[in-house]
């Protein structure tokens, strides 16, 4: 080999040797338990002093997603069945929007794969009012999250009470298993979700779904094209477009309870009175809005008074396009391939609390983690006034509706209404579509998301499920019964709870009507079979069939384990 050969090798090998190195530049992201801690800081502002960063809600309040659940009884399964009861809450019954991602950036990415890819839900309806109430508003408020190998829903839903979106998990969520809705620890979740718990979501053209034809393709060569849980692998690109669409509403939300609190401040009860005065010129006429008439030039003399000095960031929901088949190919792709692995089916975080293992997967690149810090979308003054558009994004097609209705569909009259409104309307309280709209109406309304007092205590992520060792009998109940009526957020379904094996048999035996719902015998082919558990449609019922002798000798040691009504 010549000299010159040598030189030229060596300096390919250098140079080789600084790309490498030069991407593992970008993957030097603090662990993520290291960014929680950091995350933790002093209240900066007004409004984290009235919207905390808790764990679990607000005392009285309680996340979207609870209420629909403790509406319908109890948490469907399998997860189709999740999805097909967002489709019923429809009014038109369309599908929830929907999309897989087999490589994505979630906690739970080692659990996913082109076989078992992630799938992700978002609501997108808005529900009609009937004449006493209001309908439901789930548009951008209600994201699910499922990678079925790690039997995990990561679900992010709106509060409408506290102001703010609510982190939970659904737990052990697999065939025959007690699932467990709990409460994520809210300091994890936002080193992501960086725009105070709000959504986020990839930009255009979002390789990582299977809008994207590449990502289809590899989901069909590893699993065929039948639906998976429900939903479609070929998905058009609107899909994911729509998705996107729906975390930005949901963003704007977070963004808005800032502007609404911290731009008019404390005491700033005629600042919030003009912008809602101001939202409805909006909505009557969005093309014909003139944002410098003196109305909003009002509005900004307020917001002068008490806007924070440095501004309101919205922050950055977006996160950077990926493409993991395009970072595989070319000279890049080989290069990367040299210092980083591929994730293995099965490595990493096995649920949302195993962080040392999910810090063990090879590192995205720094402006692809949405661990990195993102810098805002843009910063907000005392000037601006998108907080007339914020609360108006608020209210439902409907709700303009029956307002416009009720105050003879002249906007004049709806803002005579709101500038006639008790002053405790406006004081320093996140905004609220229902309040808002039970206060213009002048009567209370019916709302399906608002009441807990029916609700079992919300519970924290960590909390170890029950362990049964002192009492043998409570085995049976949680082979066939936990699943619905142990961690149900349905006080009134959620009669096997207990913090210990004690409390749990207690409970069990002051639920004398067991004794009945287990006797299939006398109930069966009556019009009170119906009321028969476990439910015919239940994983759970079909297994102490299959028992036979075995699964009667069961229930009927469940049936003993409950004192008989009349003591004999």
């Amino acid at each position: 080999m010549t000299k010159r050969k040598i030189i030229v090798l060596a300096g390919l090998f250098f140079v080789l040797i600084g790309l490498a190195l030069g991407l593992m530049s970008h993957q030097n992201t603090p662990p993520i338990a290291e960014l929680a801690k950091n995350s933790q800081s002093i209240k900066k502002y007004f409004s984290q002093h009235i919207i905390p960063e808790t764990d679990l809600p607000p005392a009285g309040t309680r996340s979207l997603f609870d209420h629909l659940i403790v509406q319908n009884n109890g948490l469907p399964y399998p997860f189709s069945k999740l999805i097909h009861l967002l489709k019923e809450q429809n009014p038109t019954g369309q599908e929830p929007v929907a999309l897989l991602i087999p490589n994505g950036r979630s906690l739970l990415k080692g659990q996913a794969d082109n076989a078992h890819p992630r799938i992700v839900v978002a609501a997108d309806f808005e529900g009609n009012n009937p004449a006493v109430g209001l309908g439901l508003a789930a548009r951008g408020q209600l994201f699910l999250g499922f990678v079925e190998n790690a039997n995990e829903i990561e679900v992010l839903s709106y509060n409408e009470a506290a102001g703010r979106f609510e982190f939970q998990l659904v737990q052990n969520y697999c065939e025959g298993c007690v699932p467990r809705i709990v409460y994520a620890r809210r300091a994890i979740c936002t080193t992501c979700h960086q725009n105070g718990g709000a959504p986020i979501f990839s930009q255009r053209p979002w390789n990582e779904t299977n809008g994207q034809q590449a990502t289809t393709e590899a989901i069909t060569l590893a699993r065929g094209n039948k639906p998976y849980h429900g939903v479609a692998v070929q998905q058009p690109l609107s899909q994911s477009e729509r998705f996107d669409q729906l975390t930005d509403i949901g963003n704007f939300y977070q963004a808005t309870q800032r502007l609404w609190l911290d731009g008019c401040g404390e005491k700033g009860n005629a600042c919030r009175r003009q912008m809602l005065s101001l939202a409805f010129e909006y909505t009557n006429n969005a093309g014909g809005f003139n944002p410098e008439s003196a109305e909003a030039k009002q509005l900004r003399q307020l917001q002068a008074a008490t806007f924070p000095k440095e501004g309101i960031t919205v922050t950055e929901s977006d996160l950077l396009n990926r493409d993991p088949i395009g970072e595989k190919q070319g000279f890049k792709g080989w290069l990367r391939s040299l210092v980083t692995r591929d994730i293995r089916f099965g490595e990493g975080a096995k649920d949302n609390e195993d962080l040392s293992a999910f810090d063990k997967l090879p590192p995205l690149r720094k402006e692809l983690d949405p661990l990195t810090i993102r810098a805002p979308k843009k910063t907000l003054h005392a000037q601006d006034i998108d907080g007339v558009y914020g609360v108006a994004s608020f209210f439902t097609e409907a709700d303009l509706k029956t307002l416009a209705e009720q105050h003879g569909n002249d906007v004049k009259n709806l803002q005579a209404k709101v500038n006639a409104l008790p002053d405790e309307v406006f004081t320093a309280k996140p905004f609220s579509r229902v309040a808002m709209m039970q206060a213009l109406l002048g009567k209370p309304r019916e709302y399906c998301c608002l009441k807990t007092d029916e609700m079992s205590p919300p519970v924290v992520s960590g909390v170890p499920p029950l362990t049964i060792k002192q009492f043998p009998e409570l085995q049976h109940f949680a082979d066939s019964c936990f699943a619905c009526h142990r961690g149900n957020p349905a006080q009134r379904l959620n009669f096997m709870a207990g913090d210990n094996e004690q409390a749990v048999l207690d409970n069990i035996k002051a639920k004398k009507e067991i004794r009945d719902a287990l006797d299939w015998e006398r109930y069966e082919g009556t019009d009170k079979a119906s009321k028969l558990m476990p439910p015919r449609d239940s994983v759970q019922y079909h297994r102490l069939k299959e028992k036979g002798a075995t699964g009667d000798a069961q229930r009927q040691k469940m049936r003993e384990t409950v004192p008989s009504l009349f003591d004999f």
